[in-house]
């Protein structure tokens, strides 16, 4: 990394000056300074006359006045000779969790080989200060297509004009792809890597939702040309939720076609972000097979897990989980997938809900107890060693669990279930766990058994929205699909699993016990 960039910040840290749309707007200042240098035709006589063309080139823009005199601006701009503008950027924001988000090279790279694969003509790269590292390579392979960049940010607007000035072929919008984009203009291959959280304000009535993602996937698919290619990154969601996603699935599947999706590599957007992702392709034209499948990185992204499945047999799916899509060569998948009992929404059959949020300094003796991830075990729930807080009952009602409530690992490294039962003290679950109230129509044993099994772990582990470590969200488990018996085959079901589980935790018992005895006898013959 150039030394250069750190005596440049630190320069402006001396100064109370630390916030990175200060830094950049800074280093901005600079380079414009710079190339109102190079388009003279008088070379400059001291460092009084190039304060003065900083201040007559920059301080009646965005920049605003420099926050410093002259001498200071002649040392900064002597140091910031030896800084490219785009690597500066990506030091400035590497290690920026709340912000701006920035995807590897590796990434941009592999978008570079699909845009060869359409042999696009026209080339819409959006929020393209998002794909920084390794833009310029994409510049530079497709000197012979016409390449459009929007922003929405300014000071990444001159950045970008600053970078890619060189450039004939590269044009740039100073617009978000949030809202209705000016240009009717239409296009071979777009990429987009949209925000994954929050909400735009003021929404067109167009647009499906107001989620950033599903609002940008819409607008972009709008702007594909006959041939043309979106390619796109989103969160997990896409895949499973209801809602606006389901609205936009329905969309793409009707309208355009699905040729492609694929989940990245953990950790590819790290520390930005640590969401699980998909990428995935869509065409204008239709096709007649859907890919689906694992990318991996090994100095560079490659299919690392695909399978080709009939558009129409995709179609047939109710929601995108690849995850269930390649399981169809497990034989319990296949079983669940063409069974012929009825299933139903875990919605439909209980309530669903998260716990309350617990903080350290609140966990202190009183008579509310909590249940953490911590008391699920493997033989059911430990009562022994919960934490309490001490809190008013009406303030924490809503959390309180009753008896027959299931409880579900929402975080972890692993998904662990059971079956509440009523305890003297009032019980409540803290936010890590999922409580899930069964009505009538569904035993709690039942559900659990469901939960625990190979199908119901695998179903459960599609609707992660993290990576390795377990994240669900409760409402994403409440479109899980159940099997219903009636109720006496439910009750036959958990006696019979009830029964054997006694034998087996009777039978290692038994051995353990054995096993310590004649250990013992070993162990006294030696003596």
């Amino acid at each position: 990394m150039n030394p250069s960039i750190d005596v440049f910040i630190n320069s402006f840290a001396m100064r109370g000056i630390t916030s990175r749309e200060q830094l950049l707007n800074e280093m901005l200042r600079v380079k414009l300074t710079t190339r109102a240098v190079k388009s003279r035709k008088k070379s400059l006589q001291d460092g009084e006359q190039l304060f003065e063309l900083m201040k007559h080139s920059t301080e009646s823009t965005i920049l605003g006045y420099f926050p410093g005199d002259r001498d200071f601006f002649s040392s900064i701009y002597k140091v910031a000779q030896e800084i490219d503008l785009i690597e500066f950027t990506l030091k400035l924001y590497q290690n920026d969790r709340f912000g701006q988000i920035f995807s590897p090279a590796y990434l941009t790279e592999y978008v570079c080989s699909l845009i060869d694969d359409a042999k696009a003509q026209s080339i819409l790269i959006a929020e393209a200060e998002k794909s920084l590292s390794g833009l310029k390579g994409l510049v530079e392979k497709h000197q012979s297509s016409n390449i459009t960049f929007t922003t929405s940010n300014v000071l990444m607007f001159i950045l970008l004009k600053l970078g890619f000035e060189e450039y004939e072929n590269v044009s740039i919008l100073n617009q978000s792809i949030y809202q209705e984009l000016l240009s009717d203009a239409r296009f071979d291959f777009i990429y987009s890597l949209p925000d994954f959280g929050g909400k735009i304000e003021g929404v067109n009535h167009k647009f499906m939702s107001s989620r950033p993602d599903i609002v940008a996937t819409q607008n972009l698919l709008g702007h594909l040309s006959d041939r043309g290619t979106l390619v796109t990154v989103l969160p997990a969601k896409i895949t499973f939720a209801s809602g606006s996603e389901a609205k936009l699935r329905e969309h793409i599947m009707t309208h355009y076609q699905l040729e492609g999706i694929y989940n990245l590599p953990e950790g590819t957007f790290k520390p930005y972000a640590a969401i699980k992702t998909y990428l995935l392709k869509i065409g204008a034209i239709k096709k007649e097979n859907v890919s689906v499948g694992y990318l991996g990185y090994d100095n560079g992204l490659y299919v690392d897990k695909v399978k080709v499945v009939r558009s129409g047999d995709f179609a047939a799916h109710e929601d995108w989980r690849i995850e269930l899509i390649l399981a169809d060569d497990d034989e319990n998948i296949r079983k669940y997938k063409t069974s012929t009992l009825e299933r139903v929404k875990l919605h439909e059959v209980a309530e669903v809900f998260r716990g309350k949020s617990i903080l350290k300094k609140d966990v202190k003796p009183g008579k509310i107890l909590v249940l953490n991830i911590s008391n699920i075990t493997d033989t059911g729930i430990d009562y022994s060693n919960m934490d309490s807080i001490d809190e008013e009952e009406r303030k924490i009602k809503r959390y309180e669990l009753i008896d027959g409530d299931i409880v579900l690992s929402s975080r972890g490294s692993a998904i662990k279930t059971g079956v509440y039962r009523k305890q003297k003290n009032i019980v409540i679950a803290s936010a890590n766990v999922i409580v899930i109230r069964p009505n009538n129509r569904v035993l709690s044993d039942y559900l659990k058994i469901f939960f625990e099994s190979p199908v119901g772990i695998t179903i459960i582990k599609s609707f992660q929205r993290g990576t390795s470590i377990v994240n669900i969200n409760h409402t994403d488990i409440m479109e899980m699909e159940i099997p219903l018996l009636g109720i006496e085959e439910q009750k036959e079901l958990v006696e019979k699993y009830a029964r054997e589980v006694a034998v087996y935790q009777e039978t290692v018992t038994k051995a353990e016990k054995r096993y310590l005895e004649e250990k013992e006898k070993i162990y006294n013959q030696l003596v």
